[in-house]
């Protein structure tokens, strides 16, 4: 006969097993949940599929299959992957190869652009030997460092006043304080002065200014040696803190102005005048090509072979003097 002493106990014996299970389950709900997304990207057999990673980054899982192919019984399956220098390149120290012969690059970088090769040899269901063989084009891509120019007018008195020297003067040392922390700087100022025929308005005379911001100001080394690759993303984003700083600043001049209409200053910012375009570069062996790289057209990807390029341009340039047969190259 149970006592309710002892019933109590099984109940509460019985709710710590219940609860123990409802934690593991949610554990595993957990795992799941946070577990690691490869994409995959199947080969074709009539063309070789171009393939693109991010520089210091896994390339996606490449598949020794077509898409056909993959919903297909093999019986037997051999897989045997050929890397850029026509090497077996199982047992490479980037290289991870699954048992059903996916690839993935590991840490993409400079060296391992090129073709990679694979051949899967099996027999179907039937025992009849056959065999795929599926070609990757892998390239090397970086996001494009980039700068921003901006132009903008201010009116003057007249263009012969020696005080719009003065006034430029403390507006480039403005806008320079205004984002010294960033590791920014601030390049090819310029200002001309020019007679406008406004609508309505008659002949007013406008200062206009020109300038570049980009992210490498005094210290941007050091910056990114605290980064273990590459810190192209961290000097984006300065220099798209910078951009928010200085429109900021020209929007809080339009919102002042709204309120001394009746008592104007001498020098004062044209509502609406600021345009902001953005400028990309790329790296010394890289650049942007959107007929060959349509796929990644806004990417700075790797100079194929027979280009180069040595310096912050956007484009690679061909080499006529030498032979170039690697990718990435600096110098013809």
């Amino acid at each position: 006969m149970r006592t309710p002493a002892a019933g109590a106990a099984l109940r509460l014996a019985a709710l710590a097993i219940g609860l123990s299970a409802m934690l593991g389950r949610a554990i595993e709900v957990i795992d799941i949940t946070h577990a690691e997304y490869i994409q995959e990207i199947y080969g074709n057999s009539n063309r070789p599929v171009k393939v693109y990673v991010k520089m210091y980054h896994d390339s996606p899982a490449l598949l020794c299959t077509t898409q056909e192919l993959s919903e297909k019984e093999l019986v037997d399956p051999y897989f045997i992957w050929v890397g850029p220098s026509g090497r077996n390149i199982k047992g490479e120290p980037y290289v991870r190869i699954s048992e059903t012969g996916s690839l993935v690059l590991r840490s993409f970088d400079k060296f391992m652009s090129g073709d990679y090769t694979c051949t899967v040899s099996y027999k179907d269901v039937e025992k009849n030997k056959d065999y795929l063989h599926v070609i990757f084009l892998m390239f090397r891509f970086r996001e494009p460092d980039y700068s921003f120019k901006f132009s903008t007018r201010y009116h003057t008195h007249e263009c012969h006043d020696p005080s719009n020297s003065r006034f430029f003067r403390k507006f480039k040392s403005v806008e320079k304080e205004l984002i010294a922390d960033l590791t920014c700087r601030i390049t090819d100022v310029e200002m001309k002065c020019h007679v406008v025929k406004v609508p309505h308005k008659g002949l007013i005379t406008e200062l206009f200014i020109t300038f570049k911001v980009d992210p490498f100001g005094y210290g941007w080394e050091e910056v990114c040696r605290k980064f273990l690759h590459d810190c192209e993303d961290e000097t984006n984003r300065r220099v798209d803190k910078a951009r928010n700083r200085i429109e900021a600043f020209f929007k809080k001049q339009s919102i002042a102005l709204d309120k001394m209409k009746d008592n104007m200053p001498t020098f004062y910012y044209i509502a609406n005048s600021l345009k902001t375009v953005r400028v990309d570069h790329c790296r010394p062996g890289f650049g942007k090509n959107k007929l060959t790289h349509l796929d990644c057209s806004e990417c700075c990807v790797v100079c194929d072979h027979g280009m180069y390029s040595p310096n912050n341009d956007v484009f690679c340039r061909p080499c006529t003097s030498v032979k170039i047969n690697y990718y990435g190259a600096t110098a013809c």
